[in-house]
């Protein structure tokens, strides 16, 4: 008889669950943003977009040098392959061969996902995203939000227009740059 009370008190308990977890997410708040539509109009990404795309432009007109001596390299090597001998086309071979390793190494240093173009990029970015993840913090505690989800990460694959609170992030990023001017 004991044993019949307590399955049947366990059983109770777990058909109370669902009607427990259901009251829980009536009370559960959820709200979505687009952070690189709000990393695009925050305060300071202007400017560090410009700074990155004055260096990045040097480096890569360093890289179009390079293609161009290059491909003059090879066009030279071409007009004279009939008249060189064996030594000279090895020769004008490895340095077209060198030179686009040089090129690739370059290319590689400056842009590669390890090169000195992300490490600059995330140099300018890295005060603009942790302002942006503040705010959104910031939101999410004063709206009494559990949860808010990032467009740009992929697990949003539909949500009512109303959530979106990108532009209550943008709006409060602005106001808190213009009081800290």
């Amino acid at each position: 008889m004991h044993r019949t009370k307590f399955a049947i008190a366990a059983i109770a308990a777990v058909l109370a669950l669902p009607s427990v977890a259901s009251a829980q997410n009536a009370d559960l708040r959820v709200a979505y943003v687009d952070s690189e539509a709000i990393i695009r109009q925050a305060p300071g990404y202007q400017e560090a977009s410009q700074a990155f795309n004055q260096t990045a432009t040097g480096w890569r007109d360093t890289l179009e040098q390079k293609r161009e001596q290059l491909q003059s390299l090879y066009d030279e090597y071409q007009r004279q392959e009939v008249v060189l001998s064996p030594e000279k086309k090895t020769e004008k071979q490895q340095e077209i061969q060198q030179l686009q390793i040089e090129a690739q190494q370059y290319f590689e240093a400056k842009f590669g996902p390890e090169g000195q173009a992300a490490t600059r990029q995330a140099e300018l970015m890295q005060p603009i995203i942790e302002r942006v993840n503040r705010v959104i913090e910031e939101v999410r505690r004063d709206r009494g939000f559990a949860l808010i989800f990032d467009l740009n990460d992929g697990a949003l694959v539909a949500g009512d227009p109303s959530l979106n609170i990108t532009e209550e992030v943008v709006q409060r990023l602005n106001a808190q740059a213009g009081t800290s001017r």
